[in-house]
């Protein structure tokens, strides 16, 4: 082997490797870090541009006339758009790449969003934000694609596992910035708008979004979906690129210099046809019963974690109100609100429209941003020592049964500690996406975990449905049912394939990974 200063010279037999061993010797470090970064911040992106809209509307309520009706509308907005376009965006990260897709449709979004923020009326806001969301959507589960193929395969659960970290930061920052601008009395005009906080405040967290655009710019394309859509010729100069930014060195140290395809040519088949012909594979073996598992799963996550999440709020409230100095569970104190709402008489008092908003539920909220923050660091830390499907399973059991405890101790605090504990399996769909992209081939890895995401949100807007439908006549049957329904979905774990099995009869079809 000829070799001089660590080099391979061009057109010796020692520089053709395949493509596993020729992304390994890039190595790992700066170029990752950047990776990790900007997913990071697109996930932030996605979480915040999701969930921002429930500190605005009571700010807003004055200014654009929202009733109850409206507030559920624009807050579901962003909802809306993600779950009626991720089967598109799904189709397009497999078609034109996770890079191409995610790249305009981040700018597209944040323009959208601070437009939005302009809103002279309900309707126009809530346009916006349905266009924001569908936006949105093409970065939601792609990233995750993203991520974990710029990583090796025994580095990939943790890439994950750490993008997703993030997402718990939106539960701090999104809290901690509407404490320092939407309390605040000032405005100023701008054209025929006058411009208060609450607008200034969609202005804020459009900031993650446009810096990961901006790192998206320098960033290249994935090199698993350049080898399998174009080839390995394609997928080169990127692993060239990862070595020099991680070894600080030129692209020409690179010492790979051709890749040997380590798979059966796929029968490569264009357009939609082509497509249509590459999803079908999702319902037939040995797929078909990943889809399922993976699906089911992330619907209970989303479902609990979500669905939950939109009423904890309301469901405190009510705890701190209650003055009564017996020991009460959340459901008794629910039904004595209730009984004492209909003994009072309904009396119509003018009033002028006001709509501060109480900065008590900021430090609340960013307090439980914080142990959301702490389980993602800890799944980060032991996903590769104690195992994806362990790790996943434990969460969710415990989750499922702080949230059926939630609604039985006699008492306050604990039962607040409680529904915390509960709303941190939503940390487990990182997990569960670490398991997931495991299995599905690079040509399908962006659709099926956009689908999965869709069904997860699907979760999420149906668990907020029956929980609201419930909580005041079925209290205890509704705490009861989510969490047995969630920790019971673990056992579809013990089904799940072994992913080296799967891969193997997918790459004897010509798929790559």
């Amino acid at each position: 082997m000829n070799k001089e200063n660590g080099q391979y010279e061009k057109g010796q037999d020692d520089g053709e490797v395949f493509f596993e061993d020729a992304f390994e010797s890039a190595g790992h470090g700066l170029f990752n870090h950047v990776v990790l970064l900007t997913s990071g911040l697109i996930l932030l992106n996605v979480s915040m541009e999701s969930v921002g809209m429930s500190y605005v509307v009571t700010a807003a309520e004055c200014d654009l006339g929202l009733t109850s009706e409206y507030k559920g509308l624009v807050t579901a907005a962003a909802f809306i758009g993600i779950i009626s376009t991720s089967f598109l965006w799904g189709y397009l990260g497999d078609r034109l790449g996770r890079r191409a897709v995610m790249l305009p449709a981040m700018i597209a979004s944040g323009f959208f969003s601070i437009a939005s923020s302009f809103s002279t009326n309900v309707w126009m806001l809530l346009i916006l934000r349905v266009l924001t969301g569908c936006l949105v959507s093409a970065s939601s589960a792609t990233v995750y694609a993203y991520l974990g193929e710029m990583h090796t395969n025994t580095r990939r659960a943790s890439a994950i596992a750490w993008g997703s970290v993030f997402i718990s930061f939106s539960f701090i920052t999104l809290p901690g910035l509407a404490w320092l601008i939407i309390p605040g009395k000032w405005s100023f005009a701008f054209g025929g708008l006058t411009v208060v906080p609450w607008r200034a405040f969609i202005w804020s967290w459009c900031a993650p979004g446009l810096v990961a655009a901006a790192l998206l710019l320098v960033l290249p394309e994935s090199p698993r979906y350049l080898l399998s859509s174009k080839g390995p010729d394609a997928a080169l100069p990127v692993l060239a690129k990862m070595y020099a930014w991680n070894h600080r060195t030129s692209n020409y140290n690179y010492p790979v210099r051709k890749i040997v395809s380590s798979s059966i040519e796929a029968e490569k088949s264009s357009g939609f046809a082509g497509a249509i012909k590459n999803i079908s594979l999702l319902f037939k073996p040995p797929l078909l019963r990943c889809v399922v598992i993976s699906h089911v799963s992330m619907f209970a996550v989303f479902m609990l974690s979500s669905g939950l999440y939109m009423w904890v709020p309301d469901i405190l409230n009510n705890i701190l109100k209650n003055t009564s100095e017996q020991s009460l569970t959340i459901c008794t104190i629910i039904q004595e609100k209730i009984i004492k709402q209909r003994n009072m008489t309904l009396q119509s008092v003018d009033k002028a429209c006001s709509s501060e908003v109480s900065v008590g539920v900021f430090p609340i909220s960013m307090a439980m941003g914080a142990v959301f923050a702490l389980t993602y660091l800890a799944i980060g830390v032991f996903i590769n020592k104690i195992g994806k499907k362990t790790l996943y399973s434990g969460i969710m059991v415990i989750c499922g049964a702080t949230t059926v405890a939630a609604a039985f101790v006699p008492q306050g605090a604990a039962a607040t500690a409680l529904l915390i504990i509960a709303l941190c399996s939503g940390c487990a769909a990182s997990i569960l996406a670490a398991i997931s992209v495991d299995v599905f081939p690079t040509c399908l890895r962006a659709m099926a975990m956009c689908v999965m995401y869709m069904v997860g949100r699907t979760g999420a807007a149906l668990g907020s449905y029956l929980l609201g439908a419930t909580l005041n006549t079925y209290c205890l049957a509704a705490f009861s049912v989510f969490g047995a329904f969630t920790a019971g979905t673990t056992l579809l774990m013990l089904f799940w394939p072994k992913p080296q099995e799967v891969r193997e009869k997918l790459e004897e079809r010509g798929l790559t990974y």
